[in-house]
């Protein structure tokens, strides 16, 4: 291992563009002993991250497989980065349903579970959903307004990083940076954080990776979703680059309070109960309110409606007039 990075790491120094891409490089290189990886990422996991290390760490994780990304015009992705220990259910999944179905453009990158009982991939397996090649999403897109990509697909480097990951019992810089690396240079993007305190530094990275609107948001009582529990706490950046900071409650929306524990899933086919029972209506417990809530976000974000109590409204009706079940009918080819 390069005793060089290691010190710079465990000294809290600010890492430079070139010192980030060293880092990133030994990090997927397969030929590296994987306890001198656990060690590295052990260090940067310890130390303060700085908002431009983020920056460069995204972008070489990027280009390690895209030298100019593949766009979609008006594409958005809504996802969390994990980590908050809350054992949700698959709240951003569910979310881009019903999303999809109001004619967003929507390409959600996901993962199998790493710190809970059923990622997004975990789900999509259970629905008989496949996910879609990075060069076959465009058709995909315009076909159905919607694409599931597996995290490992676009990033083969990635299953170097996942076994380094699992022995750091506590999320690492990977948990930020896995929303934020979507192949697709997207438009818009909705992204829940388990830490409050990088919010900040994540909206403006957003902002540096070329997002026209955004918005990064700390759930209350700790969730990396918007929640009932209280007030969430919301960085957005607008279109002309400015970012504004604020409160959102969901009371404020006629959405009634519920506790985060009343959020809870369990296995890959319990979360799939959930989905299917919120999408066709069956469900109107804070379940099926918390997926308005965060559906109203990304449906406001991406220029659908030009307000989040308008966005509720729409996230209300989609799901209510069938149209969010049909879309996930839809992908299963029903």
């Amino acid at each position: 291992m390069t005793l060089t990075l290691l010190n710079q790491i465990q000294s809290h120094a600010t890492l430079s563009q070139h010192e980030t891409t060293e880092f990133i490089q030994y990090l997927i290189n397969p030929e590296c002993h994987t306890q001198d990886k656990v060690k590295l990422l052990q260090a940067f996991t310890n130390k303060s991250i700085q908002q431009k290390e983020l920056t460069y760490i995204v972008k070489s994780l990027i280009h390690t497989m895209y030298s100019t990304q593949p766009e979609y015009k008006g594409s958005i992705c809504v996802c969390g980065t994990g980590g908050d220990k809350s054992n949700s259910f698959n709240i951003s999944t569910t979310v881009s349903f019903v999303v999809a179905s109001a004619d967003v453009p929507v390409i959600k990158h996901g993962n199998k579970s790493i710190t809970s009982n059923s990622g997004s991939t975990d789900l999509l397996q259970q629905l008989h959903i496949p996910t879609t090649k990075v060069a076959n999403v465009a058709k995909q897109v315009s076909k159905t307004h919607l694409a599931f990509i597996s995290a490992m697909e676009p990033y083969p480097i990635m299953k170097y990083i996942q076994p380094i990951r699992k022995r750091i019992h506590e999320p690492t810089i990977f948990n930020i940076v896995g929303p934020l690396i979507n192949p697709f240079k997207l438009d818009y993007q909705v992204m829940g954080v388990y830490d409050a305190s990088q919010l900040p530094m994540i909206i403006k990275t957003m902002k540096d990776l070329g997002r026209r609107r955004g918005i990064v948001l700390h759930g209350a009582n700790r969730m990396d979703e918007a929640t009932l529990s209280g007030d969430n706490e919301i960085y957005e950046l607008h279109e002309d680059g400015t970012i504004s900071h604020y409160v959102l409650n969901a009371r404020d929306y006629g959405i009634a309070h519920a506790n985060n524990i009343e959020l809870q899933g369990g296995t890959p086919e319990e979360n799939k109960n959930i989905t299917i029972d919120i999408l066709s209506g069956k469900d109107h417990s804070p379940k099926r309110n918390v997926v308005v809530l965060n559906a109203a976000l990304a449906l406001y974000i991406s220029n659908r409606v030009d307000s989040i109590k308008k966005g509720v409204d729409l996230a209300k009706d989609l799901i209510d007039s069938g149209k969010a079940l049909k879309q996930c009918q839809l992908m299963k080819g029903e």
